[in-house]
């Protein structure tokens, strides 16, 4: 799986029970479900597909489909994918004359079981002026006293905003990522992630706060432009659970998404401080 996977963000099997709780929706009968992402200007490699669960069944776990004939079609011209052999249940293209490019029409194609699935998705534009208010984030620690007596907290002193030009309300998100390999962990009690993944957005402009930030040094700053099936079916994760609706997808005669991203990056570094 690709590291700009959306593996921070959501699995198929949460769409399916569509963030129901006590009420999920599946389908009456198992199906194939895709998870299919394109990201330009990289090799395909994060196509995945898996069964559904059916009602009633007592499984837990999705089963990966390795065994399906993956087809992605541009400009009618058929690419055939493989099984990734390390990965159960994904596909990806091992040639080299295949490429993912800025408004380029994909189609794919899946034949497993008798069943043929098929979706589409066009690859967006690269995001254009991205922007970060800092060079360098500032943290520092602060001794404060309390009924409990003295302890140390630590402030972000700087506003990081992320900017990008966003005039038609397009959708993105933010991926931030520490590179350091001298990093050290700003706040200890905090889970030891080196990744941090926003929501979809439809704005221009996204303030990091002070908790996405765990580490010193210095980070990545990834920003994805995204298409409108992709935030929707985010978005359908959080439905009231008492509204038993069919699982949100753009794959025909399956479950599921395939869509395509674009994306721009930065760099920029963290920095902890103890105060006199």
């Amino acid at each position: 799986m690709s590291m700009k996977t959306i593996s921070f963000v959501f699995l198929v099997l949460a769409v399916l029970c569509a963030g129901c709780k006590n009420n999920p929706v599946f389908p009456s009968e198992t199906q194939v479900v895709l998870q299919g992402y394109l990201y330009a200007s990289e090799p395909v490699r994060d196509i995945s597909l898996a069964s559904s669960f059916a009602i009633g069944s007592s499984d837990s776990t999705q089963t990966p489909i390795s065994n399906a004939s993956v087809t992605l079609i541009k400009n009618s011209t058929r690419y055939q994918l493989s099984p990734n052999g390390a990965q159960p249940g994904y596909y990806q293209y091992g040639g080299s004359d295949l490429s993912v490019n800025t408004g380029d029409d994909f189609r794919i194609e899946v034949d497993y079981d008798g069943q043929v699935i098929t979706a589409e998705t066009i690859v967006p534009p690269k995001p254009e002026q991205l922007a970060l208010s800092v060079n360098t984030l500032r943290f520092q620690t602060d001794s404060v006293q309390s009924r409990f007596g003295a302890r140390t907290r630590i402030n972000g002193l700087d506003t990081a905003l992320v900017t990008w030009s966003n005039p038609a309300g397009e959708y993105y998100y933010v991926v931030i990522e520490s590179i350091d390999p001298n990093r050290q962990l700003i706040r200890p009690d905090t889970l030891f992630t080196r990744r941090f993944v926003s929501e979809p957005t439809n704005q221009a402009v996204y303030r990091i706060n002070d908790n996405t930030i765990l580490y010193t040094g210095r980070h990545v700053l990834r920003l994805y432009h995204v298409n409108k099936e992709y935030a929707d079916l985010f978005r359908s994760r959080v439905q009231d659970s008492r509204a038993l609706n069919e699982p949100l997808t753009n794959v025909n005669n399956g479950l599921g998404i395939f869509s395509a991203f674009a994306s721009d990056s930065l760099f920029f570094s963290v920095t902890l401080h103890l105060s006199r």
